[in-house]
């Protein structure tokens, strides 16, 4: 695989010194990637939700790291594989009908649990305030996986139109967590999965 490109180099330097929209352009960039492995492996969109998020927060919280990295593709891919290899081995160890009821269940860091389980239920508490459509829009997106294409053929709408009501959702969204969550970061990883291309 080649090597990190210089203007992804420059992405990650400006992470490494804390630069929250840079974070954010690889985060857009890399998710549906991240979440469509788990979700293969998984084969749980919640489960798969957690895990994306699980490997963004991991990359943010070692980005004093980054400048160093000489091919980024690979080292994203195996912070991704290891917490999927945990996601599966704890998914083996939970019985099926509990991976559907017990939301405590959480495929984090022990210190992380309660935390994630608290912000990531404020986004489902803000996703239930969108209107009808934007709500149903937003949840195929986020939570389904779908692509702007897929959904438009679903509901028999226009792709623009998929792309309206997500921009819209997002838009609400941020300021719905920003009013409850003080962390930046968490909530750009919390938006992704749903997110247009710059969402700032």
């Amino acid at each position: 695989m080649d090597e990190t490109l210089p203007e992804e180099k420059d992405l990650l330097l400006l992470i490494a010194h804390g630069d929250e929209l840079a974070f954010a352009k690889i985060v857009q960039k890399y998710w549906r990637n991240i979440y469509s492995h788990a979700l293969t492996y998984l084969k749980s969109a919640l489960m798969a939700e957690e895990i994306t998020q699980d490997v963004f927060i991991r990359l943010w919280n070692a980005r004093s790291a980054l400048p160093e990295v000489r091919k980024f593709d690979d080292y994203l891919f195996i912070i991704a594989r290891n917490c999927i290899i945990s996601g599966v081995r704890k998914k083996l160890k939970t019985p099926a009908a509990q991976l559907e009821t017990d939301t405590e269940e959480k495929l984090l860091l022990p210190d992380q649990q309660l935390e994630y389980k608290e912000h990531y239920q404020l986004l489902l508490n803000g996703i239930e305030l969108l209107p009808d459509k934007r709500k149903q829009v937003f949840k195929m997106s986020r939570l389904d996986g779908l692509t702007h294409e897929e959904i438009a053929r679903e509901l028999n709408i226009h792709k623009d139109t998929v792309a309206q009501y997500i921009v819209k959702a997002v838009n609400f969204l941020r300021t719905y967590l920003r009013s409850h969550i003080n962390n930046p970061i968490l909530i750009i990883v919390l938006l992704a999965g749903g997110a247009p291309e710059n969402f700032f």
